[in-house]
């Protein structure tokens, strides 16, 4: 099998290159070349998608998969696609939970559909600010489907993608290193409230499995007393959790899903739907084996695993204010 990452060099780009070649495939990336070097045994071909001429390097090669893990402008992916749609059999792209206008805030999100998108858009074309994000991957998505059509393509319309090497976001990484180093840990809500999320080797494993439509590409829900407690094991801390109610946390300056990452006060942050996934084959490992391997990766970390920019976690000072506050409010 011969299989084109859009990517390929950084945590999801990196997971569909072991999974591809895990399974023997010959696997080629095209990228910028400046995230990071080409995973060893990969073909390189150094580009910007944005650019046509970088993307004549593609032209008339032939792919069993195309898996888009850098697609984000409706333009650039349709330039994309439309180059590789005559000589490749599939194309996977990944989306994401966003393209819903209705998530997080409503109790079904699904209601309203996704967003009305464009196929054609720029950056510049989009409606809403506020709405970017979930607006311009709808639009990558009618590229997709208006290049390949839907009986060769699929839409992974992914939920929170966690797993090693993720070193740009970092929402779960920053849990297990919170837990990690032990002590009274603030845990935002209750113990039962759930939590999903999907490992990004589960995602790139159901993407070279050639899945044809859209998906909604989630992990089975977990309590998060479950998840956390699955850090403190994993990692072997003295980490003991002081529950702290979400209407009180949302009085607080604190920042939702940033400073206490993968916590939100919506109603329907971690209520997917990923049912015709698993049907069609998306592999969920239980969530303990995930944070295992994320600790692993964490402690080989040349420097030490350090919070993305992204998600800055809480800091501990004021970690200790919350908990002060919310004690003396019994």
């Amino acid at each position: 099998m011969d299989v084109l990452v859009l990517g390929g060099t950084v945590f999801l780009g990196r997971a569909v290159v072991a999974e591809a070649q895990a399974a023997g495939a010959k696997v080629t990336v095209f990228n910028r070349g400046k995230s990071g070097p080409a995973p060893d045994g990969t073909e390189q071909l150094t580009g910007d998608r944005t650019a046509a001429a970088d993307l004549e390097q593609l032209a008339g090669r032939h792919f069993d998969v195309v898996v888009d893990t850098s697609g984000y402008v409706p333009v650039d992916v349709a330039r994309s696609a439309e180059l590789l749609a005559p000589s490749c059999d599939y194309y996977a792209f990944v989306s994401t939970i966003n393209v819903y206008p209705g998530w997080p805030a409503m109790d079904d999100y699904h209601d309203g559909g996704v967003h009305a998108g464009n196929p054609d858009a720029t950056r510049d074309d989009v409606p809403n600010p506020d709405e970017a994000y979930g607006w311009l991957k709808a639009g990558c998505e009618q590229a997709v489907v208006g290049a390949f059509g839907i009986g060769r393509s699929s839409l992974l319309r992914a939920g929170c993608i966690v797993g090693p090497y993720d070193s740009q976001v970092g929402r779960l990484s920053w849990w297990i290193d919170r837990v990690s180093r032990g002590g009274e840990v603030l845990a935002p809500g209750a113990p039962d409230d759930p939590v999903a999320v999907v490992d990004s080797r589960d995602l790139a494993r159901f993407a070279l499995a050639r899945p044809t439509g859209a998906f909604e590409v989630t992990g089975d829900p977990v309590p998060r007393r479950e998840l956390l407690d699955s850090c403190r094991d994993v990692t072997g801390s003295d980490a003991t959790f002081t529950w702290v109610d979400t209407d009180w946390l949302t009085q607080q300056d604190v920042d939702e899903w940033t400073e206490i990452p993968l916590w939100a006060s919506e109603p329907s942050t971690f209520r997917h739907d990923n049912t015709e996934a698993k049907a069609a084959g998306l592999p969920v490992r239980p969530v303990r084996q995930t944070i295992a391997d994320m600790w692993a990766w964490q402690q080989g970390v040349p420097g030490g695993w350090q919070p993305a920019g992204m998600t800055p976690g809480l800091d501990e000072e004021k970690e200790r204010q919350l908990l002060k506050a919310w004690r003396a409010t019994d």
